[in-house]
């Protein structure tokens, strides 16, 4: 099972590992912190990126990646506890990868890393043993 996050961890540790915050925030989507406001915007980008993922399509096919503290499925944040319904580290690196894409910086790095995570996490939940002696159509 992934580990899950909330919009606000997500963009507290996304902006301390870039560098851009010294602290954890306290609040995003009503943040005077444009660079705040800026990547929790992004959090929709990330998703989308995701969403193209075969394992997260039937995982969260309806489109709606966050859950309220009532349980309800959403599309886009709402609040700042809202849970984003996949992996922690995916957030993460995804986020440092759309903001540094976004500012003009260099973003290879944090691409690669982001690309890689989502690729072994899909590996590891369509991850089947196949047997090829049990196949009972091919004669040899």
């Amino acid at each position: 099972m992934a580990k899950l996050i909330t919009v606000l961890q997500a963009v507290s540790d996304a902006s301390i590992e870039i560098g851009i915050r010294q602290t954890p925030l306290t609040q995003v989507l009503a943040s005077q912190d444009a660079d705040v406001v800026q990547m929790a915007a992004l959090l929709s980008a990330v998703a989308d990126d995701i969403l193209l993922d075969e394992h997260y399509q039937d995982v969260l096919g309806d489109g709606c990646w966050l859950k309220t503290r009532n349980d309800d499925y959403i599309d886009r944040p709402q609040a700042d506890d809202d849970t984003i319904l996949f992996d922690r580290r995916l957030a993460v690196t995804g986020l440092k990868y759309k903001f540094l894409q976004a500012k003009g910086l260099e973003f290879g790095e944090q691409m690669r890393d982001f690309t890689v995570r989502l690729n072994k996490l899909a590996v590891r939940a369509n991850d089947r043993v196949l047997d090829l002696d049990i196949d009972e159509g091919r004669q040899i």
